[in-house]
């Protein structure tokens, strides 16, 4: 009885703690996942107004993954629903925290993971942060206390806006590649890029989850004469065999997906624009069918307004 009154009024405190967080969270959450919502990752996030288990396949990672993939260009040439949830400057746990964020409303058959964002630096600290913003959105969304609005007070977030794009990041203009970072772009090799005992953790737990749920992971490495070298390659060689999942380098396939670094770069060969990602399309939306069976939804009376109905808006949007 002692050790209850010690105790009790500490579980007390952490409940009505959490209690409070909960709230605050929902008075701080944007109210819909648009920019004008004050969302800042609208296009990331937008896959939940999306049917649920609509999306067979999703693309997870940092920019190079936004930038390179456009699911409404897949659904176009070969019927696939994809849905592309990069975020710029994004950590393997963030990767982690989105996936559960997906597997809430989609049972997507497979997953890419954009493999630029494995070797991205992030320590434990950052780990905790990300798992204790997706309990308790507040912590992400602290300084939305500036701009909070009357309907912020009056309504509950619910994320009801349909992206055109589809998580992808488009740009028309190019920007070529400069020399000095050709001339030693892929350049062989058997020297191994480190990975963090933390990166592996979160890959490996990535990859666990993925086999839980019958999920086929794939690493895929997107062009990108800034961003990749062969010691990154060798080192997603080691994770895929350990793994057991396939790895694709694109920055390989110059015959399958032939960039061009002087007219299919937006920024000096660090993402890709338009031009380059129909490239990377071309060779994507044949592979995914024939290799993983994904399904055409192309005709289908239950796709039409998501994605059938939304392409015009959508090649308006990028052009």
């Amino acid at each position: 009885m002692k050790y209850l009154k010690k105790i009790l009024p500490a579980v007390l405190t952490v409940a009505l703690t959490a209690l409070m967080l909960c709230l605050v969270s929902i008075l701080t959450s944007p109210k819909n996942n648009t920019q004008d919502a004050g969302h800042d990752a609208w296009a990331a996030y937008g896959f939940e107004a999306e049917p649920e288990n609509t999306i067979d396949m999703f693309m997870l990672g940092d920019s190079e993954s936004r930038t390179s993939i456009s699911p409404m260009e897949l659904f176009h040439n070969e019927g696939i629903t994809s849905y592309c949830c990069g975020v710029n400057a994004c950590r393997l746990c963030e990767v982690y925290e989105m996936l559960q964020l997906v597997l809430e409303t989609q049972s997507p058959d497979l997953l890419i993971i954009e493999s630029n964002v494995i070797f991205s630096p992030f320590n434990w600290k950052d780990a905790l942060e990300s798992i204790t913003s997706s309990i308790f959105p507040v912590i992400h969304w602290h300084n939305r206390w500036k701009t909070l609005t009357k309907e912020d007070f009056t309504t509950i977030p619910a994320y009801t806006s349909v992206e055109v794009r589809k998580g992808y990041y488009h740009a028309a203009l190019y920007n070529s590649a400069p020399p000095y970072l050709l001339d030693r772009y892929m350049t062989p090799t058997d020297e191994k890029e480190p990975l963090a005992d933390i990166n592996h953790y979160y890959i490996g737990k990535i990859a666990k989850t993925c086999k839980k749920k019958g999920i086929q992971l794939i690493i895929m490495s997107m062009p990108s004469v800034k961003n990749w070298n062969t010691q990154k390659h060798n080192t997603c060689v080691d994770l895929s065999e350990e793994l057991e999942v396939p790895f694709i380098d694109l920055n390989e396939m110059r015959e399958e997906v032939p960039i061009d670094w002087s007219v299919d770069t937006r920024d000096e060969g660090d993402h890709l624009n338009n031009a380059g990602m129909e490239k990377v399309c071309s060779w994507l939306g044949p592979y995914l069918r024939e290799t993983w069976g994904l399904e055409d939804h192309r005709g289908d009376p239950a796709y039409d307004e998501s994605w059938t109905d939304l392409y015009e808006a959508y090649v308006e949007r990028i052009s």
